[in-house]
C-alpha cells in the first residue's frame, strides 16, 4: 500500500488511468501496489525469464533489448509514464518479451500478477486497466510499423 505522495505521484504521471477510474477504483488500485526502484544496470525483467508484475514507471530511464542468435538486439528506451509487464499478463504466459534494464534510477509502482487479475475482473477497476495496457500496445506497434 502507498501513501498520499504516491497517490499524487502515479495520478500525475498516469491522469489517463485516473481520469477512468472511480474514487473507490483509484482508492481499491493504490492498495495493490508498492513502490520499487531500480538502481542504474539493474534489470527489472529479463528476456524470456518468468515474470510475476507488472510496472508503472514514474520517473527514470530504462533500456529494452532482446536477445537474438547471441546478440544483444537494442529495441529502445522508456521513461517516465511507461508500462511494462503487460504483455504477459495479456498472453497469460507470464514470461517476459525483452530485457528491462534501469540506465538510470528509475522509480515504478509494481503490481504483482495475482492482484492484478482480480483488478481486472473488478467493475471499478478492470476496465480502465485493460484499456490502459491496449494503448500501450498499440503505442508500441505503431512505433515498430514500418513507415
Amino acid at each position: 500500500m502507498s501513501d498520499t505522495t504516491d497517490r499524487a505521484d502515479f495520478q500525475k504521471v498516469f491522469p489517463q488511468l485516473f481520469t477512468r477510474l472511480s474514487k473507490d477504483g483509484a482508492e481499491h488500485l493504490m492498495q495493490n501496489v508498492s513502490r520499487v526502484d531500480f538502481h542504474p544496470g539493474r534489470n527489472v525483467f529479463r528476456d524470456r525469464m518468468p515474470t510475476d508484475a507488472v510496472y508503472f514507471v514514474l520517473s527514470g530511464e530504462a533500456e529494452i533489448f532482446v536477445e537474438k542468435d547471441d546478440r544483444t538486439v537494442p529495441l529502445g528506451k522508456i521513461g517516465a509514464g511507461a508500462l511494462l509487464g503487460e504483455i504477459s499478463v495479456l498472453s497469460r504466459e507470464m514470461i517476459a518479451s525483452s530485457t528491462v534494464q534501469a540506465s538510470q534510477r528509475m522509480s515504478t509502482f509494481k503490481l504483482m500478477h495475482q492482484p492484478l487479475e482480480g483488478l481486472l475482473m473488478s467493475d471499478d477497476t478492470g476496465p480502465a486497466l485493460l484499456e490502459l495496457f491496449s494503448e500501450t500496445l498499440a503505442s508500441r506497434l505503431r512505433a515498430t510499423a514500418p513507415a
